[in-house]
């Protein structure tokens, strides 16, 4: 029986996810609506020369309340990790992204491994059940 070929997840909407982000830290819009925008797009591929800084926000976001994922540094740490994307931006416009692809490449690599099982671990925690929700995308 021949299965049909799954198609690569759809790529992150970095764009339309750090505007979300920037507007949340401006108190233009709640929580919920940068937690929805999360959760839709929870198996999109990231682009690997933003993954770090991307993942690492889209992970905040997972959690459906604000006080599960609050802590005491959070805007902090949010406007670090925008920060860090548009450092990573900058070199891509600097020296192409093929050359800062490899290097955030070689830095993933480098990391320890219970990293990406930790980050597997929560994101699967944070998956809706077939069924809950809307389970319309944003567009």
């Amino acid at each position: 029986m021949d299965k049909a070929p799954q198609s690569s997840p759809p790529p992150f909407p970095i764009d339309r996810f750090e505007l979300l982000v920037r507007s949340y830290l401006d108190k233009l819009v709640d929580w919920e609506v940068v937690h929805n925008f999360a959760i839709a797009h929870i198996d999109d591929e990231y682009q690997p020369e933003f993954q770090r800084p991307i993942e690492d926000l889209h992970l905040m976001f997972l959690p459906r309340f604000r006080h599960d994922a609050e802590s005491v540094g959070e805007r902090q740490h949010i406007r670090y990790l925008l920060e860090l994307l548009e450092m990573l931006k900058a070199d891509v416009e600097q020296y192409g992204a093929e050359t800062v692809r490899e290097r955030e490449l070689k830095k993933m690599a480098s990391e320890d491994p219970t990293k990406h099982s930790a980050r597997a671990e929560h994101r699967n925690r944070h998956r809706r059940e077939p069924g809950a929700g809307s389970g319309d995308r944003p567009h």
